[in-house]
């Protein structure tokens, strides 16, 4: 599959911060977002409407108007987005049946996730887990804590200081009494939003912790104190949304980790399959 140059340029041009947020909004939403308004587009991205300008003119438009016409040149050009090709393509594969719909469904988010993809978002995120000196927490809602403790588990095999969250009842923010800068809160959450998650990822922020965001293409407000976001887009036949792209996305974490931290994991990997020996009794024991 093509994608439109404009596409391109925007997601390869993102470096900072601010930049990366920007740059995922409109890929999230490319071409529709890039023909709203500045306004528009820096509360979607929780940035400035200036960060939004600097942007793009960083890109090579020194007025919003003029990105406007480049964007609707592209869509004229590609005869769609590359968004609604893998859509069109999709189509023809439909079926009546909910089971086949269902996973037709998922494999369609599945590649739109993947061509509006931001790979250095996807390495900011991947960046603060491999720091051995960051202790790691994990934290999700009702209905994606099974996605935390995934991530918590796999990771905690991988390098050490990982930890999985619960936000308990009546006792959900004692947690950030030990935040620090160091610190760094891997948060998933999904529509809808959970007051709870964003105060805690508020009290994280203040205490210096680096948050990585983990949401839907509507973006969870606690994107405005993420320093790097992974959206998902939902579709599903089920009332309680599909998560199947975020499992992918937990996946690929996870094989990064692995691979940028090759020779450690290992490690660590063969010290857990000892330790995991001692409770099969033809292991040797240590009085003999």
């Amino acid at each position: 599959m093509t994608t439109a140059p404009l596409f391109d340029r925007i997601r390869s041009e993102a470096r900072s911060t601010a930049e990366r947020k920007v740059a995922s909004v409109l890929l999230e939403g490319y071409p529709t977002r890039a023909l709203s308004t500045v306004e528009v587009l820096a509360k979607q991205a929780s940035v400035s409407a200036p960060t939004v300008l600097r942007f793009l003119a960083k890109i090579g438009f020194s007025r919003f108007a003029d990105f406007q016409a480049a964007a609707i040149a592209d869509v004229e050009r590609q005869l769609g987005s590359p968004l609604n090709n893998i859509r069109d393509d999709m189509a023809a594969d439909t079926s009546d049946h909910i089971y086949q719909r269902t996973l037709l469904l998922q494999a369609e988010a599945l590649q739109v996730a993947a061509a509006q993809a931001m790979p250095a978002e996807f390495d900011a995120i991947v960046d603060l887990l491999v720091n051995p000196r960051a202790p790691v927490k994990v934290l999700g809602g009702r209905y994606s804590q099974n996605l935390a403790q995934r991530l918590a588990v796999h990771l905690g095999q991988l390098r050490p200081g990982v930890s999985f969250v619960p936000l308990l009842l009546g006792f959900a923010y004692d947690p950030l009494v030990d935040a620090g800068a160091q610190d760094v809160y891997v948060i998933f959450d999904y529509r809808r939003y959970q007051a709870e998650l964003l105060h805690f990822a508020r009290g994280a922020r203040q205490s210096g912790a680096r948050i990585c965001l983990l949401t839907d293409t509507w973006r969870s407000p606690i994107a405005e104190y993420a320093d790097a976001v992974l959206t998902s887009p939902d579709a599903s036949t089920s009332p309680f949304g599909s998560r199947v792209v975020a499992t992918a996305q937990i996946e690929a974490i996870v094989a990064a980790v692995s691979l940028w931290t090759r020779d450690q994991s290992r490690k660590r990997l063969a010290r857990i399959e000892e330790l995991r020996k001692l409770g099969d009794p033809d292991f040797p024991s240590s009085k003999e």
